[in-house]
């Protein structure tokens, strides 16, 4: 039996060749490089488990009918990111119609503490505060937020990202960072 190749022996462009020459195996190294960052980055839009997990999976399903079309104009992962966050941004907007009309009292989910020191609870209850303005801002800015402070991507890379020019990315998170102090003050 041969060894298991590692997924960081290749650069993203080697990959994606090899996956032109119908070489499925390089398709498999993409996904075990960039599987953790993806779900990642959908977990902190999405907050729930198993709808990352899926939509994290979802995201290598239509990498891989489109990789062929993959002109390297940006790097891999960066294209990678577009997808999970068009698809997150998507599951979101579905969701909310869907609580919407729905009847149901959906309730926020509470992160659970593990042990029981007052510290622990005061950091849970802190990330918690953070997590409910974050969900409140608007979704082009909790994107850039996200994308900022947890995926430490640069303005530049975020604007590959989404789309759209660095200066508008420095605007809109700057109105995030905003919008956050001032919803985390009132909380205080």
């Amino acid at each position: 039996m041969l060894a298991a190749e590692n997924p960081f022996e290749n650069s993203d462009g080697d990959l994606v060749a090899r996956f032109n020459c119908v070489d499925e195996q390089a398709f498999n190294l993409i996904v075990r490089r960039y599987q953790k960052r993806i779900f990642d980055l959908v977990f902190r839009f999405v907050r729930d488990f198993d709808e990352s997990s899926d939509i994290a999976q979802e995201t290598f399903i239509r990498a891989h009918a489109k990789l062929k079309e993959f002109r390297g104009a940006s790097a891999l992962y960066t294209w990678l990111y577009r997808i999970a966050v068009n698809l997150s941004l998507n599951h979101m907007r579905k969701k909310k119609l869907r609580s919407f009309f729905s009847f149901d009292d959906p309730g926020v989910e509470e992160p659970i503490a593990e042990g029981g020191p007052e510290e622990d609870l005061a950091a849970v209850q802190i990330r918690a505060q953070v997590g409910r303005a974050i969900e409140k801002l608007p979704p082009r800015q909790r994107s850039i937020f996200i994308l900022r402070q947890y995926e430490r991507l640069t303005h530049k890379e975020i604007a590959a990202v989404l789309a759209c020019s660095e200066g508008s990315i420095r605007a809109g998170y700057f109105h995030a960072l905003k919008k956050l102090r001032v919803m985390l003050e009132e909380c205080a």
